[in-house]
């Protein structure tokens, strides 16, 4: 049975079972077409099957599909998440049966929200990839709040402010002494690729601002991760001097953390 924690991403994938990561494009096409000019698979190529639909995933609907598209916002709750799961499991997953902790925004990371992405993950799956079937079965799956559960990777105690920077969603996570503080914590349902404009140092302005309005102080120690961490450091640390990236990959940093809440619900 396998333990492993998934962050089904806008921009990208990643799944830990404690040894190694996997991370891999989430966009997916439905547009599934009979190719002509085949290479061999790449690491991340995939083409899958599932309750009777087709498509490209991963790398590979970059390239093939004219209709790739990864569904972003402040919710998990939807079939392209549960997609970017099963082929997670199926690929990078040891055995078929699996425990697994998964990643929601912090402002949709209610009891009704888990709920809904419990009763659609957790179960028997059939699909398809790359021509391979297998029967998965998923039997305990848990939901941890986005950004501010990175932040059991940083160091120290007292008040500790987390800045989850994805492409959907910019995570505002605050833990006093290691325990989760909901009232300093909150989402901005915005992201690197869901914003017209192009302009860092404007979206920087932005979120810095967003936490000062929010009660956050500019000496507090605030700590960046996600896709668009590195990006926007030099930008927030004009609002926040104390900001620096999380000690670990900024961009595996949640995945590294479900992962920790994993072996402590799982053993």
């Amino acid at each position: 049975m396998g333990i492993v924690a998934i962050d089904a991403g806008g921009h990208s994938t990643k799944i830990y079972d404690g040894q190694k990561i996997h991370r891999f494009s989430s966009a997916i096409g439905y547009d599934w077409r009979e190719r002509n000019l085949k290479q061999q698979q790449g690491e991340y190529d995939f083409e899958w099957e599932y309750k009777g639909q087709r498509g490209f995933a991963g790398t590979l609907a970059l390239y093939e599909s004219e209709c790739a598209e990864s569904r972003k916002g402040d919710s998990k709750a939807h079939p392209d998440a549960l997609l970017r799961i099963l082929i997670a499991l199926h690929q990078f997953g040891e055995g078929i049966e699996h425990k697994i902790v998964v990643g929601q925004p912090i402002k949709t990371h209610t009891k009704d929200e888990k709920e809904l992405i419990k009763g659609m993950v957790i179960g028997r799956h059939e699909l398809t990839v790359n021509g391979q079937r297998k029967h998965l079965l998923i039997t305990r799956c848990e939901v941890a709040a986005e950004g501010v559960t990175a932040g059991l990777l940083a160091p120290g105690i007292g008040t500790v402010r987390v800045i989850d920077i994805g492409s959907g969603t910019v995570n505002f996570g605050t833990l006093i002494d290691r325990r989760f503080n909901d009232k300093g914590s909150f989402t901005l349902s915005s992201g690197v690729e869901t914003i017209r404009s192009t302009d860092s140092q404007a979206f920087g302005r932005q979120i810095s601002l967003r936490a000062l309005s929010s009660g956050w102080k500019d000496s507090d120690a605030v700590f960046l991760c996600g896709g668009g961490a590195g990006v926007m450091l030099e930008v927030v640390r004009g609002y926040f001097p104390n900001a620096q990236l999380i000690s670990v990959e900024p961009v595996t940093a949640n995945v590294r953390a479900f992962h920790m809440i994993a072996r402590k619900l799982y053993g």
